[in-house]
């Protein structure tokens, strides 16, 4: 249907401009060495589980699915919205107050490793606070979950702080890297995911 080939083409575009900003962001910062530390006390005892590298990934597996989840035109544009909104709020703190990583790096052998090497990849070096990763997970589950029951609310809201909590567990964020990505979803879902959503018709 023409209302699924311009689905199709707003995630093409969403993910070239994704690419522009999140990559983009990322290189400026790499051109000099100012960085915050943002880790709390006792923070790097946290531990390393590689295994969760997969529960990392699947947001970016859940988001791609979306044109085929929010078959309604209208609620897959103001999903593009909402991540459009966040990436750019996100992208001037990346630029502007850039943190650095204290975690140490890991190596990972055996089965695990294709996982921790995908999302470690994914993740670049530099972009930290907020986490664009809790964000969008915690907006697509909104989005996702809009339209249905309580048991599905909660399967996805539950799947979210999955990803939120893989985050930290792998060492790719810190937990106020978590904090900031909840906090920017909160506020993307009232001020554009929400009214969206509220204007649509049944």
């Amino acid at each position: 249907p023409a209302a699924f080939k311009r689905a199709l083409l707003l995630s093409a575009g969403f993910a070239a401009l994704f690419a522009v900003v999140y990559g983009g962001a990322d290189r400026l910062t790499s051109l000099h060495s100012v960085r915050w530390r943002l880790d709390l006390p006792g923070e790097l005892a946290i531990p390393f589980l590689p295994p969760l590298a997969a529960v990392y990934i699947s947001m970016n597996v859940i988001l791609g699915l979306s044109p085929w989840v929010l078959r309604r035109e209208d609620e897959f544009t103001a999903l593009c919205l909402t991540l459009t909104a966040e990436l750019l709020a996100a992208g001037v703190f990346f630029v502007l107050f850039p943190i650095a990583l204290m975690f140490p790096t890991h190596e990972v052998t055996g089965f695990w490793a294709p996982f921790f090497k995908t999302a470690d990849t994914l993740n670049l070096d530099h972009n930290l606070f907020p986490s664009l990763h809790v964000a969008f997970a915690c907006t697509t589950a909104a989005a996702f979950g809009a339209r249905r029951g309580p048991a599905g609310r909660l399967l996805l809201n539950v799947w979210a702080a999955a990803v939120a909590a893989s985050t930290v567990l792998t060492h790719q964020h810190h937990l106020l890297d978590v904090l900031g990505g909840w906090a920017l979803a909160a506020a993307a879902h009232r001020l554009v995911l929400r009214p969206s959503f509220d204007r649509m018709p049944p």
